[in-house]
Formats: structure tokens, C-alpha cells, sequence
């Protein structure tokens, strides 16, 4: 990733201490949560095993199982399984994009704010990047800690290639199944997955978010004249003179790409937020995604 200057000031993350995320739907939480719990029962009613993920406490490993299998399990109970809050970042090569600040930066300094945003909500947030080198998964734990886990997991990204949206929702749900709300930052260039990837969610009942990004240049493409573009993921070259009339074309055309994505969203029971990398990541944490409904001030 390019110079991200430590992704968020200190002084945004203490300002985002006091926002939190917006659930629509009910979520469960562990006893001493900030939301209502689908389950009940006591921390000392014994659930089940699952594999170790790192961010789980150690405390909670059961080292007799390791002794005998030499793999790390930890142990659940009942009122400590807490739904998770599941942040996937699309790191294409198409994200490397926009001016003054990438794409790329920009997503990975939203996310990185959501995820503030949650930890201190007590949510329980996993971090999953998806790009031509594949997917990196993360459970950064809560707290202090866990922010700084995730921030530089988000610095240390892999970009670039073709990104796998609807496989890395579904490796998340493998090494996270109590995901229940989705967050997902992307282009939206691959339209298919993004298809396959709402409907996996809508099956799994996971409440999904689709934060929209594109460049300003994008939004509202500028400059007559000739033109020589590079697709940043397939590399195929298109020479085309901007006109009036191209721009009024690309414009057409954009609408109708948002109605379709828009109405994908719809149809899944999804909501789509548009955002503008150009604002900057603190003018969207601080007023484009409270007025949209994604967060709220505490």
C-alpha cells in the first residue's frame, strides 16, 4: 500500500471512541454488551469447540485437547458468543485508482474507522482483504489491542489483480460462523460476485452494508480532449477522444450502472452507501456515514 502516514491520526481515533455502528437488525452479544442477545444462558453452560484464531485469548484454549491433538482449539459458552461484525476490504488492482488520495487509501482508512467504531461498541470485528494474491482473514481481538492489530493488518494489504468478494465472505463465515452484519468496501467493478456475495449473505442472514467507492474522476470524469486508458486489472489499452457528447454518454452510463447495483442491493435485502474518495476518510466517518445511517455519534 502506498505512504498511508500510520492510516488514522491518534486524533481521529479518539474522536471515533465515541461513535458507534448502526444495527438494523437485532444482534447477539456477550453478557455486558451494547446490544441484545439472541441467546441465552449462562458463561458456564459449555457450547462446543472451534479451531484457534489469532486475536482469541489464550485463556480460553483448552491445553488438554492439545496435548492430545496437537492443534489449538478454543472452548465457547453459550451467553460469550457473540455475534461478529464481519469488514471486507476489495484490494483489486481497480482500487489503485484516484486522485488526490487512491482509492485504496481511502477504503483501508474507512475500514480502519469502522472497525474503531466497533471495538468500542463492544462488537466483535473480523477483517478480511481479498485481492489477486487471495484472501488474509483476521480476528484482532477487542480493545486497545485488537485496533492496533487491525490497522496494521489494513497497512500491510496485498493490492492488486482481481478481487474474490463472494469467497472471501465465504472463508470469513468458515473461520467466523456467528458473523450476522457485513461491511463491505468496494469499486463494485465485478458486478457478479457482488451478486453471488449478497445472495451468500441473504442465505446466511447476515445484514449487509456496500460502501461504494469511486473516485472523484470517476463520479464526474473532466478534460476533453484524447485519451489513452489502461484496464489496471486485465492491462488492455483503449485510445477514445472525450467530447460532449462522450461525457454525456459516460454520464448515462454511470447512472444506469448505480440503478442496477442499486436495485442488486434491494433485491437482497442490502443497503448501498455512495461515497466519494475525493471527501477524504474524515469527512466521511464524521458526517457522510452518520447521515447515512452507518454510525452515530454515542
Amino acid at each position: 500500500m502506498p505512504e498511508t502516514a500510520g492510516l488514522l491520526s491518534p486524533e481521529i481515533l479518539a474522536r471515533l471512541e465515541g461513535y458507534r455502528l448502526i444495527h438494523h437488525k437485532p444482534v447477539g452479544g456477550a453478557t455486558g454488551g451494547l446490544w441484545r442477545a439472541r441467546q441465552k444462558g449462562g458463561s458456564s453452560e459449555f457450547v462446543d469447540y472451534r479451531e484457534y484464531a489469532p486475536g482469541d485469548e489464550p485463556r480460553r484454549v483448552d491445553w488438554m485437547a492439545y496435548a492430545r491433538l496437537r492443534r489449538l482449539y478454543v472452548r465457547e459458552y453459550l451467553d460469550e458468543r457473540r455475534d461478529c461484525v464481519l469488514f471486507l476490504l476489495d484490494a483489486s488492482a481497480s482500487m489503485g485508482f484516484g486522485t488526490p488520495l487512491t482509492k485504496e487509501v481511502y477504503a483501508a482508512q474507512v475500514i480502519g474507522g469502522l472497525v474503531a467504531c466497533a471495538l468500542a461498541g463492544q462488537d466483535q470485528p473480523v477483517l478480511a482483504v481479498t485481492s489477486g494474491a487471495g484472501t488474509a482473514i483476521l480476528r484482532p481481538g477487542g480493545r486497545r489491542a485488537g485496533l492496533a492489530r487491525s490497522l496494521r493488518f489494513l497497512e500491510a494489504t496485498s493490492w492488486g489483480g482481481r478481487a474474490d468478494l463472494d469467497g472471501a465472505l465465504e472463508a470469513a463465515l468458515r473461520t467466523a460462523p456467528s458473523i450476522r452484519s457485513l461491511y463491505l468496501c468496494s469499486d463494485l467493478y465485478e458486478r457478479e460476485a457482488l451478486t453471488r456475495l449478497l445472495r451468500l449473505a441473504a442465505a446466511r442472514e447476515v445484514e449487509t452494508t456496500v460502501l461504494h467507492v469511486l473516485a472523484p474522476e470517476e463520479w464526474v470524469p473532466g478534460g476533453e480532449g484524447d485519451w489513452a486508458l489502461t484496464d489496471s486489472e486485465t492491462g488492455e489499452r483503449l485510445e477514445l477522444t472525450l467530447t460532449p457528447f462522450a461525457l454525456a454518454a459516460y454520464a448515462r452510463r454511470l447512472q444506469e450502472f448505480v440503478a442496477a447495483l442499486e436495485e442488486e442491493c434491494r433485491r437482497w435485502g442490502a443497503r448501498r452507501v455512495a461515497l466519494n474518495s475525493g471527501e477524504g476518510a474524515q469527512v466521511t466517518l464524521f458526517r457522510t456515514l452518520p447521515r447515512a445511517g452507518v454510525t452515530r455519534p454515542q
